[in-house]
């Protein structure tokens, strides 16, 4: 007999969150604002992010020279200069105060200066110095000159170096062979090593946004109707939760597969990683993300104030990835800090599968911490719902019972109104 009251119970929870999943997906179909959320955003936010990273990689930037050494070594320099792909030399100016005027005109995006002593240094097998100015309006334009200028004074100084050592150990070449091999990255593009990174938080912040909105529509039905929603489906605060979940992963099954394939796929970003390894890579994730959006809707009273409390942590999550600073280099606080957030380890595992073609398996650190998540979130969103969520609706139940009109009293005064 208890045993088929247990069968029982957990076949009325699975009707409940069936229910709770159906009725969820009913809510995010008529609400404008979670649609363009949960697909929408996904939709069009990547692509406009790679648009604006694209090209990758900039060629042929004017630079323009400032030679107050005029001997061999400086014409060599520019003229080496010259015949790299990311440097075009417009020309020579007279003074820097010449070229700066240039470069206001926008007739250049650099300037490099030669100085005087330059070719007697050189000669005498000294260190030599050249500056360069860089118009740091678009970092593209500064890295492409810097690894220019970078590539060839190192193949001047180890010729030079070379003409020195080799009458001595009667050796050929240059005493340290320079070879740029880019691993993940053949392009050496800025979209490359960056957007992969802001793709799972893509998701992430869609999902966190969408779910809060559909909380704050919840709480303003609530206090319209003393406390109650008559879009709700009774069930218990677990069978609430999960549900949810449900009616979030269905929904994201298209986005997932366009955001982290598709969108690569279709700007040339590397994608080595295996579709089916990426999918299983992404379902903790995305139900972690469920999770925690849940426990974070907790802190919304209505759906406007979304864009208050989670538009500006985008910012954050993207620090936290390491995509600007290493991880390893940060403080144990915001190292940690990170660890909890579910887009530090998809960006791990995705990023390592895409540029460097990683399996499941290799990932596998990643992959088992997302799950690791899962049941902390789940608990996290459990407490939130029973403890938080349901004890304010039973106070605001009883107090509209005393005043039918106190909650829409204090929804008005909320709105600057009565």
């Amino acid at each position: 007999m208890t045993e088929k009251l247990k069968h029982s119970r957990f076949f009325l929870w699975c009707i409940q969150v069936l229910r709770v999943c159906g009725r969820e997906l009913l809510l995010v179909f008529r609400d404008e604002g979670v649609v363009i959320f949960f697909l929408l955003l996904n939709a069009v936010y990547p692509v406009l992010y790679a648009l604006i990273y694209n090209p990758e990689v900039v060629r042929n930037e004017s630079v323009v020279v400032v030679d107050d050494n005029r001997t061999h070594a400086s014409r060599d320099l520019v003229r080496r200069l010259d015949a790299t792909q990311e440097i075009a030399i417009a020309g020579y100016a007279a003074n820097m105060q010449e070229a700066q005027e240039a470069m206001h005109r926008k007739e250049c995006y650099g300037i490099l200066y030669v100085p005087r002593d330059f070719g007697q240094s050189a000669g005498r097998r000294e260190q030599a110095h050249v500056s360069l100015y860089c118009d740091m309006s678009v970092m593209m334009r500064y890295k492409a000159m810097f690894t220019a200028l970078s590539n060839v004074t190192q193949t001047m100084g180890n010729e030079r170096m070379a003409a020195v050592v080799e009458p001595v150990v009667n050796m050929g070449g240059s005493i340290v062979e320079n070879h740029q091999v880019p691993v993940g990255n053949p392009a050496m593009g800025i979209a490359s090593a960056v957007l992969l990174f802001i793709l799972p938080l893509v998701l992430q912040q869609s999902m966190i946004l969408g779910i809060a909105m559909l909380h704050g529509g919840s709480i303003e039905r609530r206090r319209r109707n003393g406390g109650r929603d008559p879009m709700a489906i009774e069930a218990s605060p677990g069978a609430t939760i999960v549900g949810k979940m449900m009616c979030h992963q269905i929904i994201y099954v298209l986005p997932v597969i366009y955001v982290l394939h598709y969108v690569p796929l279709m700007f040339g970003f590397p994608q080595y990683g295996n579709l089916l390894h990426i999918i299983c890579l992404a379902v903790p994730f995305i139900i972690a993300v469920s999770f925690m959006g849940q426990t974070l809707s907790a802190f919304v009273n209505e759906r406007e104030s979304v864009f208050l409390l989670f538009v500006f942590s985008s910012v954050v999550f993207v620090f936290l990835t390491g995509v600007s600073w290493p991880r390893y280099l940060m403080s144990r606080l915001w190292w940690l800090v990170g660890d909890c957030v579910p887009a530090t380890w998809m960006d791990q595992g995705y990023v390592l599968m895409q540029t460097n073609g990683s399996t499941l398996y290799q990932v596998q650190h990643p992959y088992w911490m997302l799950w690791i998540q899962v049941p902390v979130m789940f608990i996290l969103a459990y407490l939130v719902e029973r403890y938080v969520n349901r004890r304010r609706y039973r106070s605001w139940i009883a107090a509209s019972e005393d005043n039918p009109r106190i909650l829409t009293r204090i929804d008005m005064a909320k709105n600057g109104v009565g």
